[in-house]
C-alpha cells in the first residue's frame, strides 16, 4: 500500500487508495448497503397507499395484505442492516489491524538515528493515536459512503417522478446545504491537522516524563512537567473549541436549510392540492395528492438524513486526512538497509579510516579511526570520556551508517551482511541495562526466545545472578516491573549480562558492564567471565571500561583519544611506555590509594 501526502482536493482519492487492497470487500459492502438504502425508500410508499388507496376503499382484506407484505419487508431490511453493520465493522477493524502492525513494524525497522530527532511519545502517537483517528473515517467511507449516495440518486429519482416542480425545491435545498458546508471545508481541514500534531506533542510529553519519572521526582520536577503537559493541554482545549464553534455554525446553517426546505416544501404542496379545482389535474407538474404530498415530505427527511450524513463525512475524512498525513510521513521514511550474506564469517574486526559524525553533531566523533582486533582475542578500549569508544560499539552493530571508510568481519565489509545476522551475531551489555516488563526469565530469553531453561540457568549462573535470583518471590518467574524498577542497578546488570551470555554470540561487548557493581560482584563476574571466554576460543571480545583494573588481562588495550587510537598493546607494556594511559592508569590508582595523612 502506497500512500502518497494527502490534499483537500484529493482527500476521497486517498481514502481510496488506503483501501484498494480490499476492492473486493468494499465492493460486497458496497452492494450490499445499496441495497438496504433502496428498500428504506419503499416506506413512504407504505404511506401513501394507506392514505390515496387503502383508506378510500376501506377493505379489511386489502390492510391485512398490507400488513404481511409490511411485515415481511421489515423483518428482510432488518436482517440485511445488521449483516451490513457487523460486516462493515469487521472490515474496519482488519484495516485498522493491519495499518496498525505495518506502521509499528515500518517504526522498529527505521535507522537509529530517526529516534533522535523526534521523542518516542510522539512516534508512538502515530502508530496508536492517529491510526485510531483514521477509524471513524474508514468505517463511513468504506461502508456507508456509497449506501447513502445511492439514496441520494434514489429518493431524487422518486421525488422527479412524483412532482418535478417539488423535486427542484428539494434539489435547490441541497445544493445550498453543500454550499455550507463547502465554505467551512479549509479551517476545518487546518485545525483537524493542529489537533493532531498536539496530541502527539502531548503524548510525547507525558511518556517522556513517565519514562524519567524517578529523575522527575528527584529533582523535584512533577510542576515543571505538570506545566509542560497543561500547556499542550490547553492548546488541544482550545483548538477543539475552534472546532466545534466550525462545526456548530456550519451543522446549523445546514439544520436551517433543511427546516427552510420542509417548510417550503409543505407550502407549497399545500397550495397545490387546495388550489386543485374538485381535485382535477389541470398539468402534470402540478398534480399531487395529499398521500402523494405526505410521501413526498418522508421522502425529504430520508434525503436530507443522507444528504448530512455526506456533507457531515467531510469532517471525518478532514480529521482522517490529518492523521493519514502523520501516518504516511512516517511510512515514507526509509527503513534500513542490509546486505544479503546470512551467515557470518569467523575472522578479525578491523576499522579502516573509520569517520563518523553523530547526526546534527558539528564535528566528527571519530577521525580515520583504525584498528584490527583478531578472531577470539579479548579486547579493550579505554580512553578519556568523549574519546569514542561507545562509538566503535554501536558503528560495529551497523546502528549508524559510516562517513567514510570501512569497518570488515571476517575480511568482510559490514555492508554485505544481512542485519539480522549481523546483529545475532553480536552481543551486547550497556553500561545503562534496559530490561523489560516481565519476569527474569523473559528478560533473559529476549536474547534467545527458544532457548530451553537449563540455558537461561547456566547464563545467570555465569553472570553471577543465579544467587539473587532465586532468593526472589517467584525466582526465575519474578514480575520485575517497567524498566526493572524493582532490582537494583547491579541486579540489573547481571540480568542484562546473562541475557548476552545466552545469545550465544561471536562477538561479546561489554559497554562498561560492570560499572554499577561493588568491586566484590565485579570480581565474580570478571571470573565467570573469563571461564565463558575459555570455554568459546573462537569468541571475539570487545571491553570498554573507565575502571582500567578490569581490563588488565586483556589480550590487547586500545587506548582512544579524540576518534583515534593513540596507542595499542597490554597494560604492562602501555604502562612502561608512559604515555595517555600510563597517565590514566597512574591517576586512577591515586585515587584508589587511600589518604592515611592527618
Amino acid at each position: 500500500m502506497s500512500l502518497s501526502n494527502p490534499r483537500p482536493k484529493s482527500a476521497i482519492k486517498q481514502l481510496g487508495r488506503l483501501l484498494s487492497p480490499y476492492r473486493w470487500q468494499v465492493a460486497f459492502l458496497s452492494v450490499l448497503i445499496a441495497i438496504n438504502a433502496a428498500m428504506g425508500q419503499v416506506a413512504p410508499q407504505f404511506v401513501r397507499i394507506v392514505i390515496d388507496v387503502l383508506i378510500p376503499r376501506a377493505e379489511v382484506r386489502l390492510f391485512v395484505l398490507l400488513a404481511l407484505g409490511m411485515l415481511g419487508f421489515y423483518l428482510l431490511r432488518e436482517m440485511l442492516n445488521f449483516l451490513s453493520m457487523y460486516l462493515s465493522f469487521s472490515f474496519t477493524q482488519n484495516v485498522i489491524d493491519r495499518l496498525r502492525q505495518r506502521t509499528y513494524r515500518h517504526l522498529l525497522e527505521l535507522p537509529l538515528s530517526r529516534f533522535t530527532g523526534e521523542r518516542t511519545g510522539a512516534m508512538v502517537s502515530k502508530v496508536v493515536s492517529d491510526v485510531n483517528a483514521l477509524e471513524s473515517m474508514i468505517q463511513a467511507g468504506a461502508s456507508r459512503i456509497l449506501g447513502q449516495l445511492i439514496s441520494i440518486i434514489v429518493v431524487l429519482v422518486i421525488l422527479f417522478v412524483m412532482n418535478g416542480l417539488l423535486a427542484l425545491l428539494s434539489l435547490f435545498v441541497v445544493v445550498l446545504m453543500a454550499f455550507v458546508t463547502a465554505a467551512f471545508q479549509e479551517p476545518l481541514r487546518r485545525l483537524a491537522r493542529r489537533i493532531r500534531a498536539t496530541v502527539g506533542e502531548m503524548t510525547a510529553v507525558a511518556t517522556e516524563a513517565l519514562s524519567n519519572i524517578s529523575v522527575v521526582k528527584s529533582f523535584v520536577a512533577e510542576p515543571l512537567e505538570f506545566r509542560r503537559f497543561g500547556a499542550d493541554s490547553e492548546t488541544y482545549r482550545r483548538l477543539n473549541l475552534i472546532r466545534r464553534r466550525h462545526l456548530g455554525l456550519m451543522q446549523g446553517s445546514i439544520g436551517l436549510s433543511s427546516a427552510l426546505g420542509t417548510g417550503s416544501l409543505l407550502l407549497v404542496g399545500g397550495y397545490l392540492i387546495a388550489t386543485q379545482p374538485g381535485g382535477e389535474r389541470v398539468a402534470p407538474w402540478m398534480a399531487l395528492s395529499t398521500g402523494e404530498l405526505t410521501a413526498f415530505l418522508l421522502y425529504l427527511n430520508n434525503l436530507l438524513g443522507p444528504v448530512r450524513f455526506v456533507l457531515n463525512f467531510n469532517n471525518l475524512l478532514q480529521s482522517g486526512v490529518a492523521a493519514l498525513e502523520r501516518i504516511d510521513q512516517l511510512l515514507s521514511e526509509g527503513t534500513e538497509q542490509g546486505g544479503t550474506i546470512e551467515e557470518i564469517p569467523p575472522g578479525p574486526i578491523n576499522f579502516s579510516d573509520v569517520w563518523f559524525t553523530y547526526p546534527g553533531a558539528e564535528l566528527p566523533t571519530l577521525r580515520g579511526l583504525n584498528l584490527e582486533i583478531p578472531a577470539g582475542y579479548t579486547a579493550a578500549l579505554v580512553g578519556p570520556s568523549g574519546a569514542g569508544k561507545s562509538t566503535v560499539v554501536k558503528l560495529l552493530a551497523k546502528l549508524y551508517d559510516l562517513d567514510d571508510g570501512v569497518i570488515r568481519l571476517g575480511e568482510l565489509p559490514l555492508e554485505q551482511f544481512a542485519l539480522r545476522s549481523l546483529r545475532t551475531a553480536i552481543a551486547v551489555v550497556p553500561q545503562e541495562p534496559m530490561l523489560f516488563s516481565g519476569s527474569v526469565s523473559e528478560n533473559i530469553l529476549y536474547a534467545r526466545p527458544e532457548a530451553p531453561g537449563r540455558d537461561v540457568r547456566r547464563a545467570a549462573y555465569l553472570a553471577n545472578a543465579a544467587e539473587f535470583i532465586e532468593t526472589l518471590p517467584q525466582g526465575f518467574d519474578t514480575e520485575i516491573g517497567e524498566r526493572g524498577v524493582k532490582l537494583s542497578g547491579g541486579q540489573k546488570q547481571r540480568i542484562a549480562i546473562a541475557r548476552a551470555m545466552l545469545k550465544g554470540a561471536s562477538v561479546l561487548v561489554l559497554d562498561e558492564a560492570t560499572s554499577s557493581l561493588d568491586s566484590e560482584s565485579e570480581a565474580v563476574i570478571q571470573d565467570a567471565l573469563q571461564g565463558h571466554f575459555a570455554e568459546h576460543a573462537e569468541l571475539t571480545s570487545l571491553i570498554i571500561a573507565h575502571r582500567l583494573s578490569t581490563v588488565r588481562n586483556a589480550d590487547a588495550l586500545f587506548v582512544l583519544d579524540e576518534g583515534q587510537v593513540v596507542e595499542v598493546g597490554t597494560h604492562a607494556e602501555l604502562v612502561k611506555r608512559g604515555g595517555l594511559y600510563s597517565r590514566l592508569n597512574a591517576l586512577q590508582v591515586n585515587e584508589s590509594t587511600p589518604n592515611i595523612s592527618a
